[in-house]
């Protein structure tokens, strides 16, 4: 049977304890005696997962080779332990684990595992704040409250005891998965690039090789890459921890392999932002498809293709109202290294610079930005018409 405890509940036990307890005055007593606790059970806004949508009877823990059962109750469907009560000293908590009865409280063979607490090592062991073991110290005359992390997979003597709560904090890993695909114009300009090692060979169309950084409310979390296969065969799965009853904003940071100049590197290219167990658009069938360039028009995010320019480069006005068509200035290009897309030359130009006076042969460091991705150029400058 599920345990729901209430406030008045808890006021009414504090009432009797403290009306029960009399001052001892002659030491400490050997009998063992009960603590009521006021849990704290603040949560601004709760989240619900099928993952906890069942509720544990009791959890499992081994502490310091000894196994206990202790009974869970739940408060505004968050778990909570009954108090356990051990001598002072000094434990190491290898086991916890939720469990199910099944119904059959007098019948462990079918409970059910429905949460647990990772190893130290394990796959799933950086989703929680504290892996297993934990050490712990019990002290007499103090309530010990020991903060337990579980995940769960979308698969009294005074003198001489000490108390030890379990206040469980939820945590659900949950998963999506990517695929996109990179159009180049020119096989050459990625010979001997991973995408070289592709089954296929260079292709126009070729799966991207990416990765995706994951950011927990602002917080640098993991990153995951499809290198190791090359992009090709089998989507990315981005794995992450959603802490329940806590309002959590994630931003998934996609960066694709392209070359740069002569080098090949990964460059960031789009950001998902999403809340708690929100997913991404994928079209429904479960992968969320994206597409670098112009060569397929069906994909969940259709990014401008990519252009090889380079981060700075050398710019002086040359000549004022050339005869050339859409254009203002003579410019000559320089110091652009080698493997770009514009080298040094002499070439026409609409603006020189934004609203400041400018000079001819005077030479200027100028960043370079693609219009086709409007959002990385400065915001003094993104509304500005640079359609020409």
């Amino acid at each position: 049977m599920k345990k729901t405890l209430y406030l008045s509940w808890f006021l009414i036990m504090l009432i009797f304890i403290a009306s029960c307890r009399k001052d001892d005055n002659s030491g400490p007593s050997d009998e063992n005696q009960g603590v009521s606790f006021a849990l704290n059970t603040n949560s601004s806004s709760l989240k619900t997962t099928d993952c906890f949508s069942k509720e544990a009877d009791y959890a499992r823990v081994v502490i310091s080779g000894t196994a206990y059962k202790i009974e869970v109750f739940y408060i505004n469907s968050k778990p909570y332990t009954n108090t356990l009560k051990l001598p002072a000293g000094d434990y190491v908590l290898t086991e916890f684990m939720l469990m199910d009865d099944n119904n059959t409280p007098d019948d462990a063979s079918d409970d059910i595992l429905i949460a647990a607490t990772p190893h130290e090592g394990s796959e799933f062991a950086q989703y929680v704040d504290q892996p297993l073991d934990i050490n712990f110290t019990v002290e007499a005359f103090k309530k010990t409250e020991l903060a337990i992390s579980v995940l769960c997979y979308q698969e009294s003597d005074y003198s001489r005891f000490g108390f030890i709560y379990f206040g469980i904090g939820q945590v659900v890993v949950r998963e999506q998965f990517f695929f996109g695909d990179i159009c180049i114009c020119r096989l050459d300009d990625y010979a001997n690039s991973l995408y070289s090692n592709q089954s296929t060979g260079l292709q126009l169309d070729m799966p991207a090789i990416m990765k995706i950084e994951v950011w927990r409310n602002g917080v640098y979390f993991e990153e995951f890459t499809n290198e190791e296969w090359f992009g090709e065969g089998t989507p990315l799965r981005v794995r992450y921890a959603d802490v329940l009853y806590h309002e959590d904003v994630f931003e998934f940071k996609l960066f694709v392999l392209v070359r740069q100049g002569t080098e090949f590197n990964y460059v960031h290219f789009h950001t998902w932002t999403f809340n708690d167990d929100e997913k991404i658009s994928n079209g429904g069938d479960g992968v969320v498809d994206f597409v670098l360039g112009n060569c397929l028009d069906n994909a969940d995010l259709i990014l401008p293709p990519w252009m090889n320019l380079p981060p700075t480069l050398t710019y002086t006005i040359t000549g004022v109202d050339p005869n050339t068509s859409n254009s203002y200035v003579e410019v000559t290009l320089s110091d652009i290294a080698v493997g770009y897309e514009i080298a040094n030359g002499i070439y026409p130009s609409s603006c020189a610079d934004h609203n400041s006076p400018i000079f001819t042969n005077h030479p200027y460091e100028m960043n370079v930005y693609s219009s086709l991705y409007p959002d990385q150029i400065p915001a003094f400058a993104q509304s500005d018409k640079w359609e020409k």
